[in-house]
């Protein structure tokens, strides 16, 4: 079977309890001690010892995802449980996975996601203020003021729009823009890098119950992300000097492999990509040398071309929404500056991809079609001759990272991770 084989190349690594129990860490990798500046490592609680670093556990570091919105924990202190859940499986599985943060944006007044926002937040106020501080206040005055209920609904209503345009406009003071993003999870890179013997995360590891002669052995080391974590984690993937600038080696002698969780989103239509490369592959009489496991180059243009009618099907719809979204997020100026890494797909890094997407998307809805791209990036670098793999989860958007079926999903595609890097290295 597939793990007898995984098991043949390199031991018993992936001879794991299919559920593990699960610790936690925080660390800050800048001096400032921001919250946003910081990293989570789970690790399986059988390997929390000191001893750890003998482990020859694999490393999964994952950015987190927030629509770039940023981790500050006055706002996402109610949501960590979502951003913790994906890490939590990957650990529950037997690995060391890092949760890295990164300074965020901020949404922009007076746009169509801040309305959104605050109308939300405005009726989960509003509720509270008018059972909770409106209703004594209009029982002592019913009889003059008449229709208390409603009045009360009104005045809470108002009172909460008013508090979240003000949480708005205080949330965007210091905001971070995508270079500040990019920058914050590269110097997170470096930072445990350099502290990898202290956390317990060294690359290269005497095996536990051997000898300290025994022969090394070189511990995987994944890099990737979910959501909006994704598009970070490629976007930096695709620019070496970032690494260079940090001492770091280039992302595909650094990592072993990359990993995404959750759609890898594209901040743009990405239909004429597609329609370009079907139209190289069959003009082409010698079409490129694919990667292994993606069958002839005539089921790769068959795959395209499926990809590009479905996209241009999608096109009918206007892109309205998603292209507010990002200039909610990022401002009107700042939005045309946000790359897309499905656009620049030749500069990843030529080591094995792994995509783990959704079955559905925004729990049927297509508003956002345009932004998840995982399955179209997958088969865009196996064109290129990158090793790289797409799974849909039987889930949605907003439920796959607590989801059963993605812990399931992990475990099958993490073996096959491992089995592409120690065939390559």
């Amino acid at each position: 079977s597939f793990s007898i084989i995984t098991d043949a190349l390199h031991g018993s690594m992936l001879n794991l309890p299919r559920r593990q129990p699960v610790q936690s860490e925080r660390h800050h990798y800048t001096t400032n001690k921001l919250f946003e500046q910081s990293l989570d490592i789970y690790r399986p609680a059988a390997v929390t010892s000191n001893d750890t670093s003998s482990s020859s556990h694999p490393i999964v570091a994952l950015v987190v995802g927030s629509a770039w919105l940023g981790h500050r924990s006055f706002i996402y202190s109610q949501t960590s449980w979502w951003n913790s859940s994906g890490p939590k499986a990957v650990a529950k599985l037997g690995y060391v996975c890092v949760c890295i943060r990164h300074r965020g944006s901020f949404m922009k007044s007076f746009s169509i996601l801040t309305m959104v926002y605050v109308a939300v937040m405005a009726a989960i106020l509003a509720a509270f203020v008018n059972a909770v501080v409106i209703e004594s206040f209009w029982d002592s005055l019913e009889d003059i003021v008449g229709e208390r209920m409603f009045l009360g609904q009104a005045g809470g209503f108002l009172l909460a729009l008013a508090t979240g345009l003000v949480l708005i406009e205080l949330g965007g003071i210091g905001s971070a823009n995508f270079d500040d993003m990019q920058n914050d999870v590269m110097n997170a890179l470096s930072w445990l890098n350099d502290n990898e013997e202290r956390l317990h995360l060294n690359r290269i590891v005497t095996p536990q119950g051997q000898s300290a002669d025994a022969k090394p052995k070189r511990r995987l080391f994944l890099f990737g992300g979910y959501s909006s974590g994704g598009h970070v984690a490629a976007s930096v993937t695709q620019q070496p000097h970032l690494w260079k600038d940090r001492n770091l080696p280039p992302p595909h002698i650094h990592c072993d492999s990359i990993l995404y969780i959750s759609p890898v989103l594209s901040t743009k239509s990405y239909r004429e990509i597609l329609l370009k490369k079907v139209y190289a592959l069959s003009s082409s009489s010698s079409l490129p040398s694919l990667a292994p496991s993606e069958g002839s180059s005539t089921e790769q243009l068959s795959r395209l071309s499926s990809m590009a009618e479905a996209s241009s099907l999608s096109s009918k719809s206007p892109t309205w929404f998603t292209d507010r979204v990002v200039k909610a997020v990022f401002g009107h100026e700042g939005a045309s500056t946000i790359p897309s890494p499905i656009h620049t797909y030749e500069k990843s890094p030529s080591i094995p991809h792994l995509f783990l997407g959704c079955q559905e998307e925004m729990f049927g809805l297509t508003l956002l079609d345009t932004f998840f791209c995982s399955a179209s990036y997958s088969e865009l670098l196996n064109c290129v001759g990158v090793e790289s793999r797409y799974t849909a989860v039987q889930s949605d958007y907003w439920n796959i990272l607590h989801s059963a079926e993605l812990s399931d999903a992990l475990r099958k595609e993490l073996e096959w991770i491992e089995l592409e890097c120690f065939k390559e290295k």
